[in-house]
């Protein structure tokens, strides 16, 4: 059961996805596909952004049910190559910290200190940002325009995607979906959604609902990201003890 959670989790942050796994989805539509290439195109010169994040997350396995809730937020300067992100549950906080191409997440007491992980050279660093992840994955799914909404008392525009468990993978790095064990047979559908600033192109709201099952057990989540601050000035600064104790192999107790 922690596991499945762990692991709807983990897809919900990683991906921001949505997803059509038992049949093909229908063709983009062109006004979608018009939005989400502005969108990339300013999202690619963005230099740096801070997000809110909230998620829930419901698993049970027919005798049991657990739910989880978590909360964060994090501040991404792509300039230095620098991200931090901040996630809390009701009995513990977790800071998390990006430099440059080391990945570093705080693990829990009575251990404490980081987990350390590369950060992939493939593609550009800021494709390991939520932001940047989250137009990365509508730019490689099939697109559907919904048109105009008012958000916070804000006009905008929404945009719908249904990429591929494929896609989902692509975005993920090789351990962390060993971890999930994620295929077909797991991720069973997801639904996602992107707000727009017609004016500006820029992202303002995502949110994704996602159901896994695995052996027996089903989980759903609903996870939503809210982008502000964008290229206001973001200094990120990392605690010394972060580069000091820290764990080659993951946490310790995370398996």
């Amino acid at each position: 059961m922690r596991r499945l959670v762990l692991a709807v989790c983990l897809v919900s942050l990683l991906a921001g996805c949505g997803t059509f796994l038992g049949e093909s989805p229908p063709p983009s539509d062109e006004r979608a596909v018009a939005a989400v290439e502005e969108a990339n195109s300013t999202v690619a010169a963005i230099e740096a952004y801070r997000f809110e994040m909230e998620m829930h997350v419901t698993a049970s396995d027919g005798e049991q049910s657990r739910t989880v809730r978590v909360d964060g937020d994090g501040a991404v300067n792509v300039s230095a190559k620098r991200m931090q992100a901040t996630t809390r549950t009701q009995d513990q906080t977790v800071e998390s910290y990006v430099d440059r191409y080391r990945a570093y997440q705080g693990c829990q007491d009575p251990w404490g200190g980081y987990a350390i992980e590369n950060v992939s050279r493939s593609e550009p660093w800021a494709t390991t940002t939520p932001l940047h992840r989250q137009v990365l994955l509508f730019d490689r799914s099939n697109v559907y325009w919904r048109g105009n909404t008012t958000l916070d008392g804000n006009r905008t525009v929404l945009v719908t995607a249904s990429p591929s468990a494929e896609t989902i993978e692509s975005l993920m790095n090789r351990r962390q979906a060993g971890d999930m064990e994620l295929n077909r047979g797991s991720l069973e559908n997801a639904t996602a959604r992107l707000w727009l600033d017609p004016e500006t192109n820029r992202p303002v709201k995502s949110e994704l609902t996602i159901k896994i099952s695995q052996r027996g057990a089903t989980a759903t989540a609903t996870i939503t990201l809210r982008y502000t601050d964008y290229d206001e000035p973001t200094e990120i600064s990392i605690p010394p003890e972060v580069y000091d104790d820290t764990y080659e192999l993951g946490c310790p107790g995370a398996n």
